[in-house]
């Protein structure tokens, strides 16, 4: 059994925030692993666990677009979530899918989501190199091995950390993007900024663009149940947070994601 959990709207500490509680709450309870779909709301700049905060975001233009921002407890780069559905999955020790790799185990998990858009329409598939040609503080401007793609062009971008807990892995499914919109966010002269957007435009899309035909939230959360439970042959049923999940998250966004210290301090 997973539990499938969907939150809806929170800004980005509070979704930070509930991702670690589940995991802890997983652990210390006993409870299955879960898949939680959910939306940022205002739209956020989401900067890796390893990324500066004030080296990399433009914050005067974050205001000027009402964007939010938040350190992730994942690496990678920053991803700006707006036009997206994002995911994560919890999962606790002991699992058999912890026994596995960190590499295989992210596999093994977003084949869930290639499934999901096959059942859109679209034959997706991992990148099978890192692209170095764009060097930029942003997640979805160079697609790497772990990434999906469709059509030749990043759709879907995740990651992945272990602890003493177990697993965390999110990641961004979108169902439209703007380039421009993603690069203001960025501390970037003019120049540079032009040349990373029309760069993306070759190595970056969202679901709708490539199939052609207008894709949701909801429409990206129906298949990606049905992708999840054929990947992982178990059942998904929808639950909601828990008591203790919510007073957790409710600590965790005070004490840590909504700070100073855990956004800046590194």
């Amino acid at each position: 059994m997973i539990r499938i959990i969907e939150t809806n709207e929170n800004d980005g500490a509070m979704n930070m925030a509930i991702d670690e509680a589940l995991l802890v709450i997983e652990k210390e309870k006993g409870f299955p692993p879960a898949l939680r779909v959910y939306k940022f709301v205002p739209p956020t700049l989401s900067i890796g666990y390893f990324q500066k905060m004030e080296k990399e975001v433009n914050f005067a233009h974050c205001k000027e677009l009402s964007i939010d921002y938040v350190r992730r407890p994942t690496g990678g780069r920053a991803v700006l979530h707006d036009r997206e559905l994002t995911y994560s999955v919890t999962m606790a020790h002991p699992h058999r899918i912890l026994e596995m790799n960190l590499l295989d185990s992210f596999h093994y998990l977003c084949y869930g989501i290639i499934k999901a858009i096959g059942l859109l329409g679209g034959n997706a598939y991992f990148s099978d190199r890192e692209d170095n040609e764009i060097s930029s503080p942003s997640c979805f401007a160079a697609p790497t091995f772990s990434d999906i793609l469709l059509n030749g062009k990043k759709v879907v971008g995740s990651a992945q950390m272990r602890n003493d807990y177990g697993l965390l892995q999110h990641g961004s499914i979108l169902y439209h993007v703007d380039l421009e919109r993603i690069f203001y966010c960025f501390n970037l002269d003019e120049n540079a900024r032009k040349r990373l957007v029309e760069l993306s435009k070759k190595k970056i899309s969202s679901l709708s663009d490539e199939l052609n035909k207008e894709i949701t939230f909801d429409a990206i959360k129906n298949v990606l149940k049905r992708g999840m439970e054929e990947i992982t042959d178990e059942a998904l049923v929808p639950t909601e947070l828990t008591k203790d999940e919510k007073i957790l998250a409710e600590k965790l966004y005070r004490e840590k994601y909504n700070t100073y210290e855990w956004n800046f301090k590194r």
